[in-house]
């Protein structure tokens, strides 16, 4: 290291002076007299410092200069073209990998005395050095017109004076297979092209048997009859991802690139490096990856996508990976049916498809399938509802905003009557029905943002908002039962008696359904779904994708709580119409409007409008929706009319029991606690 006039010389520093009528190298020599003098280009001697890493060059224009400046520092080596503004740089892997080679460019040209100029003057000709081992790397692509003669271990670097500095690798990155292996398909073939599931599964288990056909070949290509594959041994020294890529004609490669992998492939998997370490880990010696067109179906005759399914196999037992193993098809005509990710273990005659542990992610034409776990994948499609056209998803759309909108005000107004207005201590079901008016809230608004958060692309995000939503909605379903459970013990006179009541309809209304979301969100349930239309379009939400946890946890629980509701809501009605005899019979107006008022609030406290959503089918399932939604639109509403009437009733009349009106009988038996003034 020298330093002269504040600069520092590092490595091997190259000039290269955009100068032409000057040509040659110039470095330090023997015609100087003293080693300490340099000649320059008149031939004349410079006093200086001896610098022994300098090299100086002047590229003419469409000229090539290719010198070794110094054969002590053999990794120097580099060669120089101009083409009109643009320098073009050629490097070998090594010189970039030194990190020893810097490249400098005076802004003037006609340097009278080189290099005394460049030693003495630090900011009046020179340019911030380029250093090749910033640019060049593993995110430098291929191209392979420019790496024409060119050898694997060489990289390019492009320098102009209007744009950034880009570098080229002239390493393909498609990796052919070192030898072919051709097996016969025996009888996993049927007579008419059919491959049979379970003689697939037995073909992914022997592909440990291969490797001594390998012999020192690192890859190979592997067919039987239809099926085509490639396996690749694995080296200890160098755990990283492995990318393959299919080609139309489902020849298989290794990509070393992403943007390569997406420019020639349609098909890919990646097994990721995690996925590697593992293998070795449990002594496991290569990868191996099969595509089977024409498996045999399942038994409800599912649709794959393409006819294919992909068999991956490590040599191990992998499972619970968090780097997941990545299985891409890009190009993809998907209009009118929903797609699903889906693996199966291997065992049985036929597969037995199964979401379990991947997660379909969708962009555009592409569908990517994100698994913890090694085994057969395919992509299951599905055509949607024939009765959900284009005009009703809009128009549910639509009339759903609205309610929600309509719905968060009113209640948020009922809240802030609550805990900003209210004077009175609360009771306990006053307490119940801010619960439920809480959940509610949230439970729209996550809705309302769900379709948003769903279109960012990000599947944390996704993640978030589908569970955030679940659970709201879950919330909500427990607390409508709360409702009917406190309306119940009211008229048999029992919450008295019962020791740390609200607590106890605490935990039961926010802690059991975050257990439900916890183990959900453990099992990976939350992800992308797409509803379709007629039109080919698609509308995106974050939710639950497997149809089974769909009926079990959120039909089947809100079927329960829907039995038990309606016979509260059953044995209210009744007694306000026998209150309502009553009082004809003695003479006492009792209007019917507020006997239907008190129906309806009742009607949407207990949650039982809910069933239009969840227990439509056949041809009435569009009609259910346009019900549910508009009288969706007015439950914060009714409930915001009902928490008015019943606080002011409580408030004014709190020592009776049952009134003259039906709204007030129904005020009083739902909520007879004591109220105090706080």
């Amino acid at each position: 290291m020298y330093a002269l006039t504040g600069i520092v010389f590092l490595g091997c520093n190259v000039l290269i002076v955009n100068d032409d009528t000057y040509s040659g190298v110039i470095r330090n020599g023997n015609d100087c007299p003293s080693p300490n003098n340099f000649s320059d280009w008149k031939g004349n001697c410079t006093p200086q410092q001896e610098i022994q890493r300098l090299c100086i060059i002047s590229a003419g224009e469409n000229t090539t200069t290719s010198e070794k400046c110094h054969p002590e520092f053999p990794n120097c080596t580099f060669e120089v073209r101009k083409d009109n503004n643009s320098y073009f740089i050629t490097l070998s892997k090594d010189a970039v990998n030194t990190q020893e080679l810097h490249l400098w460019f005076p802004l003037r040209k006609n340097m009278t005395c080189i290099p005394s100029q460049f030693y003495q003057n630090t900011t009046d000709y020179l340019t911030t050095p380029v250093k090749p081992e910033t640019i060049c790397g593993m995110k430098s692509t291929y191209d392979a017109a420019a790496c024409r003669n060119k050898t694997p271990d060489t990289f390019i670097l492009e320098i102009t004076a209007e744009g950034p500095i880009s570098c080229l690798t002239c390493n393909n990155p498609v990796k052919k297979p070192d030898m072919n292996i051709s097996l016969p398909s025996g009888q996993m073939e049927s007579s008419n092209g059919v491959i049979s599931a379970d003689l697939a599964s037995e073909a992914m288990k022997n592909l440990s048997s291969l490797i001594e056909l390998m012999g020192n070949a690192s890859t190979a290509a592997i067919s039987m009859g239809k099926v085509k594959g490639l396996l690749s041994k694995l080296h200890k020294d160098d755990p990283k991802d492995i990318n393959f890529g299919f080609s139309p004609n489902k020849d298989m490669s290794i990509v070393e690139d992403k943007n390569a992998l997406n420019k020639y492939f349609n098909r890919s998997v990646r097994v990721s490096k995690e996925a590697y370490d593992m293998a070795l880990n449990k002594s496991g010696t290569f990868v191996g990856v099969l595509v089977f067109p024409s498996m045999s179906q399942d038994e409800k005759k599912s649709i794959v996508l393409n006819g294919e399914v992909v068999g991956i196999e490590i040599g191990a037992h992998i499972a619970n990976l968090t780097d997941t193993i990545d299985i891409e098809y890009r190009n993809v005509d998907k209009v009118g049916f929903n797609v699903f990710c889906n693996s199966w273990n291997g065992k049985g005659k036929l597969p037995n498809w199964t979401t379990d542990g991947c997660q379909t992610l969708e962009s555009n034409n592409s569908i990517t399938c994100q698994c913890t776990h090694l085994s057969f994948f395919a992509i299951l499609m599905s055509p949607p509802p024939k009765n959900i056209s284009a005009s009703d998803v809009a128009s549910l759309t639509y009339i759903s905003y609205i309610g929600c909108g309509l719905s968060m005000f009113f209640l948020g107004t009922a809240l802030f009557m609550q805990f900003v207005i209210s004077k009175t201590k609360s009771s306990q079901a006053t307490k119940i029905l801010v619960n439920l008016f809480l959940a509610m809230l949230f439970l729209n608004l996550t809705f309302l943002t769900n379709e948003t958060i769903a279109a960012m692309g990000s599947y944390v995000a996704c993640v978030i908002i589908g569970a955030v939503m679940h659970y709201s909605m879950l919330s909500t379903f427990t607390w409508f039962l709360i409702e009917a459970v406190h309306l119940f013990l009211q008229l048999k006179k029992r919450t008295a008696n019962i020791k740390h009541y609200m607590l106890k309809v605490y935990v039961v209304g926010w802690v059991l359904p975050a257990l439900v979301v916890i183990v959900l969100l453990g099992l990976q349930k939350y992800t992308l779904m797409s509803i379709q239309t007629d039109d080919g379009k698609s509308v995106k939400m974050c939710w639950i994708t497997d149809i089974y946890i769909h009926y079990g946890v959120n039909i089947g629980y809100y079927a329960l709580v829907f039995v038990w509701t309606l016979t509260n809501f059953i044995i209210v009605v009744r007694q306000i119409l026998i209150l309502r005899k009553t009082n004809v019979g003695k003479c006492k107006n009792d209007p019917a409007s507020k006997n239907t008022l008190t129906i309806l609030g009742l009607l949407f406290l207990l949650g039982l409008t809910w069933g239009f959503a969840f227990f439509s089918y056949g041809p009435m399932v569009i009609p259910s929706y346009y019900i549910f939604s508009i009288l969706n639109s007015f439950q914060g509403f009714f409930l915001f009319l009902y928490y008015y009437n019943t606080n002011k009733i409580v408030g004014d009349d709190r020592n009776s029991v049952f009134t003259n009106q039906s709204t007030s009988t129904f005020s009083n038996i739902y909520d007879d606690s004591p109220v105090h003034k706080k």
